[in-house]
């Protein structure tokens, strides 16, 4: 998949400390969507921040609770992802196992966009949005909402801890 030609990764760059989902969930609708373009991105992306932080999911389902000083719950995402998708959307937990995470999400990632949480040893804490796997698994492109960029991680650092986005380094989950 290629980021579109219309849409500037500045544009979206989050507007908050704790808005990097719900900033990956409208990306990942601008991606699956092409004729779909907010008016206003702050606005839309505070609207999605609401419904995914709420206690309720797109699909009526209710959210375990989850620690608003670590931004949105993957389930939220995974739910927000299904409902764009119409395909069931699991998370993946890769910390413990990295490699398996980054064979999960090259797999992924050529098909659909990808929500990917990182972190430090201890904690998520930032997500990203992968939209696109080099055909040979060499490499991921993502959205990083943080600094309202693109990157190109190599799979050596998705697999070691090392995956040195917006200053996070450890993957955590798939989604």
């Amino acid at each position: 998949m290629d980021w579109p030609a219309d849409v500037r990764p500045a544009s979206l760059k989050q507007p908050d400390r704790v808005s990097c989902g719900p900033t990956s969930v409208v990306a990942a609708r601008m991606l699956l969507e092409p004729g779909w373009r907010p008016a206003d991105l702050t606005s839309e992306i505070a609207r999605t921040h609401r419904r995914l932080t709420s206690s309720r999911s797109d699909r009526d389902r209710f959210h375990a609770p989850w620690p608003r000083r670590l931004g949105t719950p993957p389930w939220a995402v995974a739910n927000a992802l299904t409902a764009l998708t119409g395909e069931r959307i699991a998370t993946v937990n890769a910390r413990p196992r990295p490699h398996v995470g980054y064979d999960v999400l090259t797999e992924q990632a050529r098909t659909r966009p990808v929500a990917v949480y990182l972190g430090n040893r201890w904690l998520p804490r930032h997500v990203v949005l992968a939209f696109a796997a080099d055909p040979t698994g060499a490499a991921v492109r993502l959205f990083d909402p943080a600094g309202g960029a693109l990157a190109t991680v190599p799979a050596d650092r998705w697999r070691e801890h090392k995956v040195g986005v917006a200053g996070w380094n450890y993957l955590w989950f798939v989604v």
